[in-house]
């Protein structure tokens, strides 16, 4: 069960990152290859998580009230409010992993027909 860390969000958005750069490097290969699957199915849940955080942060930004939450911000001379924008651009964000998973999903439901070698 997932515990509520609302108190550590950018440390756990660090430690998620982190793992990331982890995985990345240790995805040149797959040296037992009947993980592959269990791994696609990690990503495609990791993705679904991802694009949830995106449409909270997105709907949060559409929330937030000048001078409650935030004193101002910079002109940027487009009209548009910087909270306006990046909750829009979060929803697109969340869109795109939506996206992403959909393929991820192909990937893992492909990847399980293969009989890979129990190395």
């Amino acid at each position: 069960m997932a515990v509520n860390e609302e108190h550590r969000q950018v440390e756990v958005a660090r430690d998620l990152s982190s793992q990331a750069r982890i995985l990345v490097h240790s995805t040149r290969d797959v040296p037992a290859p009947f993980d592959s699957y269990t791994l696609l199915g990690e990503l495609v849940a990791t993705v679904d998580d991802l694009e949830q955080v995106c449409q909270q942060l997105g709907a949060w930004h559409s929330r937030v009230v000048d001078g409650e939450h935030y004193a101002g911000e910079d002109n940027r001379g487009d009209g548009a409010t910087g909270t306006v924008t990046a909750s829009a651009e979060l929803q697109r964000a969340a869109a795109a992993l939506g996206a992403a998973s959909e393929a991820l999903r192909a990937a893992h439901s492909a990847n399980g027909v293969v009989r890979w070698f129990d190395a």
